[in-house]
């Protein structure tokens, strides 16, 4: 509850109240919203009304650019002053480039209840099938590091320790699916493009990982709305979906109600004893038991191989000269901790 208490937004009951309060937000920031053209930007200027000490910046401009060479040539030309989502290959190409092991976790969620992943030893083979090192070496260029078998990251509460990644093992994969009479079986994985960054590169990665232990994998990329729409429906669900999940509560919480707990936005099991774990911990209020129920999720998931853990990638960032900004692990780009040179 207090980490949940962080992120509550302060605003006016009546005003929260209005249809058209998310087209003209109001708050209790150090900055107020000006204007919004929607695709396009959004204009904040500063509060003068503001209870803090007042921000450097007075006017900031939101701009959104999908494709990360466009937001690369508007930093390079002095249009933006911040871009997001970096490619590591673009650091040495900006004036200045900020990084930080963020809390942005890419997995792959695997049908544990339909088609060839319904089987555990499939799942465990997709798992040894991927070389993680080799994913954080030669596609994020060290800017990732290798998860820890769950969708946590060391400094989360729940995070067990004893439970490291599935180690890059393609004879034991090749194994796996022999022994599951799944060698040769054809496996649909769905992403998108442009959302978190080398999204698409690192499905595409996975998929030839798994065509080399003999795995069909049949890659769908889609238009991000249309890829929310199979990411949460529970019908009809893909064997494998590509997702990054981000955590800023820094509890397990968030992330296993989500994805671990049968019945989660983004879960695709039915495991009445994981759902029980989770269940348990939410309304415990001993905190070396709850750390305990956590542990035990962690090791059932990771033994079921209810996913394919990847990476906890770093955020990277491109900067102008003139800015100057300390990058945030919870991935906040708040605008008073910003200073411009005049």
């Amino acid at each position: 509850m207090p980490s949940r208490l962080y992120w509550m937004k302060m605003v006016p009951p009546g005003y929260a109240e209005n249809p058209k309060f998310a087209e003209a937000p109001i708050g209790t920031g150090p900055y107020r919203f000006v204007h919004w053209n929607r695709g396009q930007d959004i204009v904040l200027e500063t509060n003068a009304g503001y209870w803090g000490k007042k921000p450097q910046i007075k006017k900031v401009t939101y701009r959104f650019v999908e494709e990360p060479g466009t937001r690369l040539a508007g930093l390079k030309a002095g249009e933006f002053d911040l871009i997001t989502n970096l490619l590591p290959e673009f650091t040495r190409q900006v004036p200045k480039a900020a990084h930080v092991l963020g809390l942005e976790h890419p997995i792959v969620i695997l049908n544990a209840d339909a088609g060839p992943t319904k089987d555990v030893m499939v799942r465990q083979a997709l798992n040894y099938a991927v070389d993680k090192e080799a994913l954080a070496e030669g596609l994020y260029e060290g800017f990732a590091q290798v998860a820890q078998g769950q969708l946590l990251s060391p400094s989360f509460f729940g995070f067990n320790k004893d439970v490291g990644p599935y180690p890059y093992n393609p004879k034991k994969a090749k194994s796996l699916l022999k022994q599951a009479g799944a060698a040769g079986a054809t496996v649909e994985i769905i992403g998108t493009s442009g959302r978190w960054l080398k999204d698409r590169e690192i499905v595409e990665a996975v998929a030839g990982y798994w065509d080399q232990v003999g795995i069909k994998a049949k890659v769908r990329i889609f238009e991000f709305n249309e890829y929310l729409n199979r990411l949460f429906d529970r019908k009809t669900r893909a064997d494998a979906i590509f997702v990054v999940s981000s955590n800023e509560l820094l509890d397990a919480d968030k992330s296993f109600s989500a994805y671990y707990k049968a019945g989660g936005i983004g879960s695709s099991n039915t495991d009445a004893e994981l759902a029980g774990l989770i269940d348990k911990a939410r309304t415990e209020t001993d905190v070396e038991k709850r750390t305990s129920l956590y542990h035990q999720a962690v090791k059932r998931a990771y033994d079921q191989a209810y996913f394919v853990w990847l990476l906890n990638i770093e955020d990277v960032y491109g900067m102008s000269k003139r800015l100057n900004w300390s990058a945030r692990v919870d991935a906040k780009m708040l605008v008073h901790e910003m200073r411009v040179a005049e």
